[in-house]
């Protein structure tokens, strides 16, 4: 995972790499990002910080880009609703937030 990390609106941000593990094809996308964090948290570092808020299709707080696409390769849904089994396993996907002056990146991938 190449995922895009940033303290603050004002701050310089970058893609910092990690390797997601124990990603099942059933597993949520968010799912996946909290393995991610849940291995940070317990190697002492800082999780990332992401839009999570109803997990179930309606509210849309949770948009990415990635790969370049909005909301990932499935068309019509959100984050959210995308499922690890769009990608191949061992894929490299680069994550990052939406890009607009009207939303500055407050921290890592929330807008």
């Amino acid at each position: 995972l190449n995922i895009w990390r940033q303290n603050g609106p004002h701050e310089r941000g970058r893609f910092i790499t990690y390797e997601a593990q124990d990603v099942s094809p059933g597993m949520s996308f968010l799912e996946m990002l909290d393995g991610v964090n849940q291995r940070l948290l317990c190697n002492g570092e800082e999780p990332v910080a992401f839009e999570q808020d109803c997990r179930e299709g309606i509210c849309g707080s949770c948009s990415l880009v990635i790969n370049g696409i909005p909301h990932g390769p499935d068309q019509g849904i959100t984050t959210c609703q995308l499922y690890m089994r769009r990608f191949s396993d061992g894929a490299s996907i680069t994550i990052e937030p939406w890009r607009a002056n009207a939303f500055p990146i407050l921290k890592d991938l929330v807008v």
